[in-house]
């Protein structure tokens, strides 16, 4: 309000995701500017359409000045095409606005002519809209500055000082500690994240925060770090064809860590793409086992993976509630233990991670749910890249247990060992495409099958 009511300041323009909420704030708007003589008018009303077709109300506001406030609720349309040197954006309780992505692409125009954006919320949960932004400009990815405000921080700045002095109480020291215990005491358990800014960690959420970030590391991901002497590999496939991820995840387990060496993700990809990608890993990692989804359209897939690849080392996984379960917790406890490296500063990736919750239905039996969320190709993720890594972390955990495929009745019996495990050529899927030789691992087990170890 004193920006716009100063001569040669800027228009205001303020959204939130209710309009209670922006009603309230121009009409706040509107009280202080009389006290201060600075307003030219009434508040005006007046409907708009945002893109998506829904109408909004328009609050404005003149001022003396010749600068307008104006408050509506999210709506990106009402940000583009502005932004005059001395204008502000205000985006108010941020994590709570239908698509803040949007609405900030919108925004962005202020910067570019010079004005400001200022983006205001509790964080409402790690991982959410408003507390990826926050760690992003922490980081570094996104220009911008941070700026905490807790209940701390207002007492000390004569919050209830101010209370005091409208409602007419004393004030005194112990008043205000008590007042503050009763407020906390009202939150109850949300205390932290609404009155000191303390992002809670997602309720039902599978994967904490500071374990994905603990996975991270430079070195996770580059393909050129992957030398078969330093241990076997797993692929991890998780299967789509059009609405989401087609997402192949390689893991090499050097020593007890296991360290990401290739992620590949395809969206909207045909399946002979798909193949050609995955014959590919295969041929460069040599992969003890590749486990894929095999659920709805993955059976076609996986058939084909087992007849090119052998049948020894492809798994086909039913997604199950049960298997499933499996699979997630064989994840978490990699990353728990501090036995897998994930890439570094992959968003997308960090979203997908965190999208898997844990829910209860009217039966008290748990689910793992996801989120689903846009790709910037046009994509949409379910989860995919979770449940590739999930995929490859419960390959390796089966394989920590005994062999993926067939068990030895006795140590000494070695003719009991499946067939799965003779060597084998397999040969080419199409003319011309190269053979994928078996692996060391395949060779080793095939001696030991014919009692040559």
């Amino acid at each position: 309000m004193l920006r716009s009511g100063a001569q040669g300041g800027g228009d205001t323009t303020y959204q939130s995701y209710a309009r209670d909420m922006t009603a309230g704030w121009i009409g706040d708007c509107q009280h202080w500017a009389s006290d201060l003589q600075a307003v030219a008018g009434e508040v005006g009303e007046r409907l708009i359409a945002d893109e998506d077709g829904r109408e909004r109300t328009l609050y404005s506001l003149r001022m003396a000045s010749g600068q307008t406030i104006e408050s509506v609720t999210a709506a990106p349309r009402q940000f583009r095409s502005r932004g005059r040197p001395g204008d502000v954006a205000i985006i108010d309780e941020a994590a709570l606005v239908d698509d803040l992505a949007e609405v900030l692409k919108a925004a962005m125009a202020y910067r570019i002519w010079g004005g400001r954006v200022h983006v205001i919320s509790t964080p409402k949960g790690v991982g959410g809209p408003f507390h990826r932004l926050c760690e992003e400009i922490a980081d570094g990815s996104r220009p911008g500055s941070l700026h905490t405000v807790t209940l701390a921080d207002a007492l000390a700045d004569g919050l209830y000082r101010r209370i005091c002095e409208v409602t007419g109480q004393p004030w005194s020291p112990e008043a205000e500690a008590e007042w503050e215990r009763e407020v906390r005491a009202q939150y109850g358990e949300d205390a932290a994240e609404e009155l000191d800014c303390i992002p809670a960690d997602g309720a039902g959420r599978w994967l904490a925060w500071d374990l994905i970030r603990g996975a991270e590391h430079a070195d996770a991901g580059d393909p050129e770090l992957y030398s078969p002497p330093l241990g076997v590999t797993y692929i991890g496939n998780d299967i789509a064809r059009q609405r989401h991820l087609w997402v192949a995840w390689v893991l090499q387990v050097v020593g007890d860590v296991a360290w990401t060496r290739e992620v590949v993700t395809l969206a909207g990809a045909s399946f002979a793409a798909q193949d050609e990608v995955l014959d590919r890993l295969v041929h460069r990692y040599q992969p003890v086992c590749v486990a894929m989804d095999k659920t709805g359209i993955g059976a076609k897939p996986v058939e084909d993976a087992a007849s090119r690849y052998g049948a020894s080392r492809v798994e086909g996984v039913d997604f199950s509630a049960t298997r499933k379960h499996d699979l997630a917790i064989a994840l978490r406890e990699r990353l728990e233990d501090g036995r897998l490296r994930i890439p570094a500063g992959d968003a997308a990736l960090r979203e997908d991670l965190r999208s898997v919750r844990r829910e209860y239905g009217p039966t008290g039996a748990a689910r793992l749910v996801a989120d689903e969320t846009s790709e910037g190709d046009g994509g949409r993720s379910h989860a995919d890249r979770f449940w590739a890594l999930a995929l490859a972390c419960g390959a390796a955990a089966q394989r920590r247990r005994g062999p993926i495929r067939g068990r030895v009745a006795a140590a000494s019996d070695t003719s009991r060992v499946m067939d799965a495990y003779a060597p084998r050529t397999v040969g080419p899927r199409a003319p011309g495409a190269p053979a994928v030789a078996p692996s060391e691992t395949d060779l080793l087990l095939g001696d030991l099958d014919r009692g040559q170890a």
